[in-house]
């Protein structure tokens, strides 16, 4: 066993930062160090370094509440110095849980099994991939029951034992049985174990996963790395491989301008209808705002989804000061409220969001006669739909403003970066058409060689079109006042249940080179990729944002060859 000064010393000699000078770094030097020593943590700090080291020539960065510890950014193992950032330590480590920490490492999508595979050769019996269990539920258990019972064939969706001709008790009886129970084993998106010893092989198969779920790890107290995809990641850096998140401009007129319209198209991670509302709502003027836009979308910190006006409202009236934004805002503001320190509150924090109702109420019990006590419970009690500490906001937030200051600054290979990696919920077409208006010959990025004499005829057939200018015969049109009246091509689409029986659908059109329209329509439309979406609709203004409330019976979708 190595004393505390001996692994102190280890620990310094993987620092790829200099300490920074000050009480306040020194400090929390102290503390985490303690913590570390404490919990037994130091070869797990160690084993990311290593693991970290045996994929140099790929750049990561890190998700969660890893960024939280000074020692992981002096470390390199993060790139969030937490202090500038005011972010706590307890998020990440904290003496008062029983649950271990981890290490989410995000890397370029196309990167991960060869980082992985590293691991691998590094410790051949020694380490593994993580299972990730399937159990039945109510739908898979019911077809699985109908089959023992000799039902062959194709099922259908919902599954009617009456219908089906089999005994219903038997049925019931089997389905009861399969509840929760295994029903196959999958690979986890990225969690890897490396034990101190070998393992029997028995323990493993032949393709380095371990028979061990994320429960069952955490129940053996064994320490995980998260080796994940980033498509973001891989975009960027197929841009610029050489520059880090921390090191873009934190502020640029020409982003700022791009995000405020809320060109966000492409932006892996930030092109979504919601953030591009958030983002026209809330005017960002440098990176710190789209940290927080981060927070705010994902996940959303409140019962439902955020409307863009209460962001709005949000920004306008200055009450984020008080407010919970952050996992770790709750932190301070427990400590503030009852007066202990970061760990104990941040004990409060987990009770809340795992609605723990004994640590509740004695957190409530703490809080004595507080005049705004009701608030407060309320306020807390949406801790149960956080799920994002700072530390992830930062390096989220970080992303998102590199892919929108390349987007500004360098459109040719941000759009051809976008079409190799990024895999949004945009029609391909779309980020095809945005590639060919940066000035991409969409035959020099490995496509076929489309018809360019007839788009149409080249849309039908590829989904896209290399020829100058849009589809003919789209746009939109201002018949008078707020009647307009509209032709495109589907470029996204969401159905959402408005209530308990009706639907409401969501859909972007195309309507012209680098034109867009964002429809409401009261009822969905059934489409296909060639679909073209014709109808009439009042404009509707909200948040900065621009749609037409259109009604079912004033939309005709059909091909495009015979709208043509």
């Amino acid at each position: 066993m190595k004393t505390d000064i001996e692994q102190i010393e280890l620990l310094l000699e993987q620092f790829r930062r200099p300490a920074p000078e000050g009480k306040e770094y020194q400090d929390r030097l102290a503390e985490e160090f303690e913590i570390i020593l404490q919990q037994r943590f130091t070869d797990y700090f160690l084993k990311i370094r290593l693991i970290l080291d045996l994929n140099s020539d790929i750049p990561h960065m890190t998700r969660g509440s890893a960024g939280s510890s000074l020692v992981c950014y002096l470390m390199g193992i993060t790139d969030v110095d937490p202090i500038e950032w005011n972010i706590p330590l307890a998020r990440f480590l904290n003496p008062y849980r029983d649950d271990l920490p981890d290490v989410d490492i995000d890397i370029p999508h196309h990167k991960q099994e060869l980082a992985m595979q590293r691991v691998f050769d590094k410790w051949p019996t020694q380490s593994a991939r993580i299972s990730n269990y399937v159990l039945y539920r109510e739908k898979s258990a019911k077809r699985e029951a109908v089959k023992r019972l000799g039902v062959k064939g194709r099922l259908p969706k919902d599954i009617d034992y009456a219908k089906l001709g089999v005994d219903e008790q038997e049925a019931t009886r089997i389905e009861r049985k399969l509840m929760g129970k295994k029903r196959c084993i999958s690979k986890h998106c990225g969690g890897v174990l490396v034990f101190d010893r070998a393992l029997p092989k028995s323990l493993f198969r032949d393709d380095n996963l371990i028979l061990l779920d994320k429960n069952e790890v955490e129940d053996l107290e064994h320490l995980k790395v998260d080796i994940l995809a980033n498509r973001g990641l891989s975009q960027l850096l197929e841009i610029d491989p050489h520059t880090r998140l921390d090191a873009y401009p934190k502020q640029d007129e020409a982003v700022s301008d791009l995000l405020c319209r809320g060109d966000v198209l492409g932006v892996t991670q930030g092109e979504s209808p919601t953030m591009k509302r958030l983002f026209r709502a809330l005017q960002p003027t440098g990176v710190e705002d789209c940290v927080f836009a981060s927070a705010l979308v994902r996940p959303v910190a409140m019962e439902g989804r955020r409307k863009a006006s209460w962001f709005r409202d949000w920004s306008e009236k200055g009450i984020q000061k008080n407010a919970i934004v952050y996992e770790d805002d709750a932190i301070h503001k427990i400590m503030k409220l009852i007066g202990i320190n970061p760990y104990e509150a941040d004990m409060y924090r987990r009770a809340f969001a795992k609605k723990n109702e004994e640590k509740m109420m004695q957190f409530m019990a703490r809080l004595g006669d507080h005049p705004d006590k009701h608030d407060i419970y309320e306020q807390m009690q949406s801790l149960s739909g956080f799920g994002l500490c700072r530390a992830h906001a930062v390096n989220l937030g970080r992303l998102i403003w590199a892919l929108a200051y390349h987007k500004v600054h360098n459109p040719k290979e941000f759009w051809r970066a976008c079409l190799k990696h990024c895999q949004g919920s945009y029609a391909r077409w779309v980020y095809r058409n945005e590639a060919k208006r940066a000035g991409w010959d969409l035959r020099d990025l490995g496509f076929a060689n489309w018809i360019t004499e007839d788009p149409v005829e080249s849309f039908k057939e590829h989904g896209a079109w290399n020829s100058p200018g849009f589809l003919p015969n789209m746009g939109l049109q201002n018949l008078f006042l707020d009647k307009f009246q509209f032709a495109g091509i589907i470029a996204n689409s969401r159905v959402f249940k408005s209530d308990a029986k009706n639907y409401i659908h969501f859909i972007t059109l195309g309507v012209g080179e680098g034109r867009y329209v964002d429809l409401v329509v009261d009822r969905p439309i059934k489409y296909s990729r060639d679909t073209v979406v014709i109808g009439e609709g009042q404009m509707w203004t909200k948040d900065n944002s621009n749609y037409l409330k259109v009604k079912r019976k004033n939309v005709k979708a059909m091909p495009i060859d015979q709208y043509a």
